[in-house]
């Protein structure tokens, strides 16, 4: 009888918590999602505007990592009359993917809850005057001073 009761009593409690979801520091699907969606409007704003490098490294901290912006900055960020800024292109380095955040979006949970990978295979895109074969893109997300940011991006042939 005391099995049962502790059995009804755990779904109980598993029902009113809303199911269990799997989840590194209680960060979910939806909420990993926005992350990743957040950082590649950050990014892509960096385009809009010329400014310092510094100012441009301060407005990737809010959703990179220092090392990760190191790289996005080498790669990415050029000098131009009055400052800097990077130039938007679809096959640009360092880039947030143009994930469909959808049910082909997985997420994958590091297992002790430090990382969290957001990746997508992309099918083959035929003919035309841009193609690409079909590849997964992912992203990497690690916790830095109790904030998760993007760690990494990539781009490979398999997962």
């Amino acid at each position: 009888m005391s099995k049962y009761l502790v059995a009804c009593l755990a779904s109980v409690l598993l029902f009113l918590s809303g199911g269990y979801t799997a989840s590194a520091e209680g960060l979910h699907r939806e909420e990993v999602l926005s992350l990743v969606q957040d950082a590649m409007e950050n990014q892509g704003s960096i385009s809009e505007e010329v400014g310092t490098k510094e100012a441009i490294e301060g407005k990737l901290d809010k959703h990179f990592t220092g090392d990760f912006i190191e790289k996005f900055v080498q790669a990415n960020v050029v000098k131009v009359d009055g400052g800097y800024t990077a130039f938007g292109s679809d096959f640009a380095p360092y880039y947030i993917p143009f994930f469909s955040y959808d049910k082909n979006t997985e997420i994958v949970y590091g297992k002790n809850g430090d990382v969290i990978y957001v990746q997508e295979e992309f099918q083959d895109t035929g003919d035309g005057p841009v193609s690409m074969e079909k590849h997964v893109e992912s992203v990497t997300l690690k916790k830095e001073n109790d904030v998760w940011k993007v760690m990494d991006v990539k781009y490979k042939r398999e997962k």
